[in-house]
């Protein structure tokens, strides 16, 4: 596998920079309705996924998020039963660190810049990578990630992946990521899928309509959600 690319992880950072100073994040603020509903699908999905795959257990498992950003997955996973000193949590951005290790400190955390992920072969149980791979535009970079993240999953462990299944036409910080990329990425894995999630300018009225609203629509129109969960095994 090529060398990590230092330009890419420059690149996303740049990218991030941009995003929080134009003042988007505030879209994603954790009270707004949409937002919860977002985590409550997601969060659904996951479960159904861990529960299926003989996972109902966490409290026994080595799990790593990549991309973790502040690790509000992680504590969900705490929530569910894991350690936190078997949960690692890995992210370019030295701020999102500091912030996870702020609220989490059992965890385990690092800036992981450009590099490969800092664990032996073999090591983790759950690897988790939310909203990772579509902010990675180059194949290669996201070929590079996918293999390491192969290497250290145990030979009955479990990946998650949630990202866009489309690309959005005014958004090209990103890329979406379907289920051909995955199974090109994952090669000869076992690998389940599921839509998820109304495309934001949907979701983000109806959702603050009624819940419910939100709920009707991603359930009766399939085509509108613009998300995919990927259920990986070996």
């Amino acid at each position: 596998v090529n060398a990590p690319d230092a330009d890419e992880s420059g690149r996303i950072r740049s990218a991030y920079a941009r995003r929080d100073a134009s003042g988007r994040a505030r879209l994603y603020a954790w009270h707004l309705p949409d937002v919860l509903f977002t985590q409550y699908r997601l969060r659904a999905a996951a479960a159904r996924a861990l529960v299926e795959a003989g996972r109902a257990s966490l409290s026994e498992a080595d799990c790593l998020d990549v991309g973790c950003g502040t690790g509000a997955w992680l504590r969900t996973l705490i929530e569910w039963g894991a350690q936190p000193g078997r949960l690692h949590g890995v992210d370019l951005l030295v701020d999102r660190i500091a912030q996870a290790q702020a609220l989490t400190p059992g965890a385990n955390w690092r800036v992981n810049d450009a590099s490969a992920l800092p664990f032996p072969d073999r090591a983790m149980d759950l690897v988790s990578a939310n909203m990772v791979f579509s902010s990675i535009l180059s194949g290669d970079e996201r070929m590079r990630l996918a293999t390491d993240i192969r290497r250290v999953v145990r030979s009955e462990g479990l990946v998650l992946i949630y990202d866009f299944r489309v690309s959005h036409p005014r958004n090209v910080d990103t890329t979406g990521i379907g289920r051909g990329e995955v199974a090109r990425l994952f090669p000869g894995w076992r690998h389940d899928y599921r839509t998820l999630t109304l495309a934001p300018p949907i979701q983000r009225p109806a959702a603050r309509l009624s819940p419910l609203l939100a709920h009707l629509l991603e359930a009766a129109l399939p085509f509108l959600r613009s998300h995919m969960l990927h259920v990986l095994r070996r």
